[in-house]
């Protein structure tokens, strides 16, 4: 994998020159914008009305303002008087289930920066320090939280062990997290009778997650879609039996029930 950062994660005293690595990736079927008239493909290049030219990606900077731009070169992002440029700082270790689950973001992993050159092997004692810092959390049953600056913004990161290597987790501020009050849902107090059945339902359909027996069935379909409009064959939308409302909450109920135990 082709590293994304380079930097060190600093534990008080102690320094672990390191490197992150996007631990996902895309799936997505890539589609292109088309002139419906035509069939072209549209382009969409950087383009600057003042020379009146395309411009390459080398020759673009940031800019802030809008009449009077500041412009902000990348030397000027690497001299920012943050320390989190170049190092994740652990600030403090705590129990991941006082993380808000909304604060999570994207996932890299992060592994010892083994050099460049001719140097094959990291220092033995990077090696023990970063092993170290994974056992102490597995140990101690925390994780640690630390910032970490990358595409121009400074992050607050959760620093995990998972399964021999060390996860960063990105987090989202607390005013970056939107308030939830406009969509909380206000009724009546279930039933005995209908909780009674809602947990045997819930116990019926319980099992152990395993992330491999899920698929993306919209990528697939898409797949298929691409290849049959290729073979020139005619696609046909599944007709599916429509659901309709529920009026009794207790049958409707019995009946996932009733369809949970055929499946089974």
């Amino acid at each position: 994998m082709r590293s994304i950062w380079k930097g060190t994660i600093n534990f008080m005293v102690m320094t672990i020159p390191s490197k992150a690595y996007k631990a996902t990736e895309d799936s997505r079927v890539p589609l292109h914008n088309v002139h419906s008239v035509c069939g072209s493909r549209l382009e969409q290049p950087k383009w600057c009305p003042v020379c009146e030219c395309k411009v390459e990606a080398t020759e673009i900077v940031k800019g802030y303002g809008d009449e009077a731009l500041t412009i902000i070169t990348d030397t000027d992002m690497q001299a920012l008087p943050l320390k989190s440029v170049r190092q994740i700082d652990v600030v403090q270790f705590v129990d991941i289930a006082q993380v808000d689950v909304r604060a999570f973001d994207e996932c890299y992993y992060i592994g010892v920066d083994m050099g460049d050159g001719k140097k094959k092997s990291p220092n033995m004692r990077t090696v023990a320090v970063y092993n170290l810092l994974m056992r102490a959390m597995e140990k101690a049953g925390l994780v640690a939280i630390g910032k970490w600056s990358y595409r121009d913004k400074e992050h607050l990161a959760v620093l995990r062990p998972f399964d021999g290597v060390m996860l960063l987790q990105t987090l989202h501020y607390a005013e970056e997290i939107r308030d939830y009050g406009e969509v909380v849902v206000k009724g009546t107090e279930p039933s005995e009778k209908e909780m009674e059945l809602a947990l045997m339902l819930v116990e019926r359909m319980k099992g152990a997650f395993d992330l491999t027996q899920y698929r993306n069935d919209y990528r697939e379909a898409l797949e298929k879609l691409i290849e049959a409009k290729l073979a020139g064959t005619e696609v046909t939308q599944p007709v599916g039996a429509e659901q309709a409302p529920v009026e009794d909450v207790a049958e409707a109920l019995m009946k996932s029930i009733e369809l949970v135990g055929s499946k089974a």
